[in-house]
C-alpha cells in the first residue's frame, strides 16, 4: 500500500491527501461503470463541465457505455445511415 499512499500522495491536484484520494476514488468507481458522471460529479462537488474538463487534462477517456452497448450503438447509427442513403435523405 506503501506504492499506493506515495502516488496519491504526489498526485497533482487538490489540497490534501483526502481530497485526493476521494477525487481518484471517485473517478475509479466512474471508469468502472459503479457510478454515472452526474453522480460522479455530485460526489466531488463540481459542475459537469468542471469534471469533464479536468477528466480530459488529465487524459481520462470515460464513456457511458461499456464496449458491448458502444458496438450495439455503432451498429445502430451504420443501419441508420445505411437506411436514410437508400431513402435518398443524405
Amino acid at each position: 500500500m506503501e506504492e499506493v499512499d506515495r502516488l496519491v500522495f504526489n498526485f497533482p491536484l487538490f489540497k490534501d491527501y483526502r481530497e485526493k484520494e476521494r477525487f481518484l476514488k471517485v473517478v475509479g468507481l466512474l471508469v468502472s461503470h459503479q457510478i454515472t458522471f452526474e453522480k460522479a460529479a455530485e460526489l466531488l462537488n463540481m459542475r459537469l463541465d468542471e469534471l469533464a474538463f479536468l477528466l480530459d487534462k488529465l487524459g481520462v477517456e470515460y464513456s457511458p457505455l461499456d464496449e458491448e452497448e458502444a458496438r450495439l450503438e455503432k451498429e445502430e447509427a451504420k443501419r441508420i445511415l445505411e437506411e436514410l442513403k437508400r431513402e435518398g435523405r443524405l
